[in-house]
């Protein structure tokens, strides 16, 4: 890789590092829920347990290959040790002796452990794979969750706006029939404080539309205080699914209980691997190289070549195989246990989902008919009012009670479109479905 290459590798990397700006083209749900699995934080460190998952199926596969190394030693020996006989000296060492060797180590059969090994990193790399995808399912439903709580917020406060705009407008007839002396000073006083109380509702409701805000910026990744434009509405549509399909949907397809039957996978297979450790280990070595202090020429650097099997039989271990079935056995049953009692929790998570979307549409169907009726309401009053019939008091009552229906109705799609995700989230579903 040249030096520009790295240098855009570089830059490409900063950028993704860095929060992105929004642009001026309104976010519908699903490219939201799009833009925070594309880049969020948390994907990558799944992403890297995969890696790292992958990396130790890659050293367990390695006791199939052959180990090939370079050895080389040197060794200065002062004291020579030697044999004195007639005319001469014989000795049986040199001062330095040198050796460089290839060595190479292949492993023969260990009567299936290192396949217990290989099987176990290969489940625990499965199990980070449905841990990434549960981690992007999380994201994606605080993506739904944030998404439409922005939207319930936003035309919340347009209700507010539309209540303060009729409170201002009733202030300013009250103060006109005041001047003239047809209303009295408590019409106007009254008005005063509705509207005061309007307009701290308002600002409630302004300060949590921007926390509701925060957290979505903060899922896309934008910077902060970057506008958040998204356009959707509240699909209330769409009727509830039949209980026992959704719950067999669930057992299929829910991240938790696939990350458990995960664990209780590997610990079946960590229990393969205890019933294999005291199995025998049958390998092959070979090395070949040069070293000198060989007789008869001690000072020559001779080629040598060595080669044979070896035969590893565990006889005793001390107990230490005996503790690791017995562990690795609990913790299999311990995972099992895990995987019934999940089980349990996603028949009663379903469950819980369909009772709130039944409840939340009943309460949309009586919000349809009470903001009807509201609305009929104050045309009376209005009427009424401009006859002379009714009092300010009157009017403010009917126009609260109108505005008042028209947030419980809106509370009402915003409760059953959660109620449909929750369904959908606890059946295992793709975020935004």
């Amino acid at each position: 890789m040249n030096i520009t290459s790295r240098l855009a590798l570089l830059l490409a990397l900063a950028a993704l590092a860095l929060p992105l700006r929004a642009d001026d083209t309104p976010l519908t749900l699903a490219r939201a829920i799009d833009l925070v699995l594309a880049r969020h934080p948390s994907l990558d460190a799944a992403q890297a347990s995969i890696d790292a998952a992958r990396g130790r199926t890659d050293q367990s596969l390695a006791d199939y290959r052959p180990q090939v190394g370079i050895n080389a030693s040197y060794e200065h020996m002062s004291l020579r040790p030697h044999i004195d006989f007639g005319p001469g000296t014989f000795y049986t060492t040199i001062y330095d002796n040198y050796n460089a060797a290839v060595v190479a180590h292949q492993l023969l059969t260990d009567f299936g452990r290192t396949d217990a090994l290989v099987d176990l990193a290969r489940a625990g790399e499965i199990s980070a794979k449905d841990a990434l995808e549960g981690v992007r399912s999380q994201l994606g439903y605080q993506t739904v969750q944030a998404f439409y709580g922005v939207l319930l917020l936003r035309q919340s406060v347009g209700v507010a706006d539309e209540e303060i705009r009729a409170l201002e407008e009733a202030g300013r007839i009250s103060a006109q029939k005041y001047s003239g002396g047809s209303a009295t000073k408590f019409d106007v006083l009254t008005t005063q404080v509705r509207l005061a109380t309007a307009h701290n509702r308002r600002t409630d409701l302004l300060a949590s539309l921007q926390k509701q805000e925060a957290a979505l910026r903060e899922l896309l990744g934008y910077e902060p205080a970057a506008p958040v434009l998204i356009v959707g509405d509240f699909d209330t549509t769409a009727p509830a699914p039949d209980l026992s399909v959704t719950i067999a949907e669930g057992l299929q397809n829910r991240p938790e209980i696939k990350v458990a039957r995960d664990s209780a996978e590997i610990s079946r297979r960590q229990v393969g691997v205890s019933n294999r450790a005291n199995r025998p280990v049958l390998t092959a070595n070979a090395s070949s190289g040069l070293e000198d202090g060989q007789l008869p020429a001690m000072y020559d650097n001779k080629g040598y070549f060595n080669g044979g099997v070896s035969l590893t039989v565990p006889i005793l271990t001390g107990g230490r195989i005996t503790g690791q079935r017995i562990e690795a056995r609990a913790d299999a049953r311990a995972a099992e246990a895990r995987v019934r009692q999940l089980s349990a929790t996603i028949a009663t998570d379903v469950e819980d989902a369909l009772a709130d979307w039944g409840a939340a549409q009943a309460r949309l169907a009586n919000a349809d008919a009470l903001v009807a009726q509201a609305q009929e309401a104050l045309g009376l009053a209005q009427t009424r009012y401009a006859n002379g019939v009714v009092t300010n008091f009157e009017l403010l009552d009917a126009q609260s009670a109108a505005r008042g229906a028209e947030l419980a109705r809106l509370q009402a799609r915003y409760d059953c479109v959660l109620a449909r995700q929750a369904t959908a989230r606890a059946a295992g579903r793709p975020p935004g479905a």
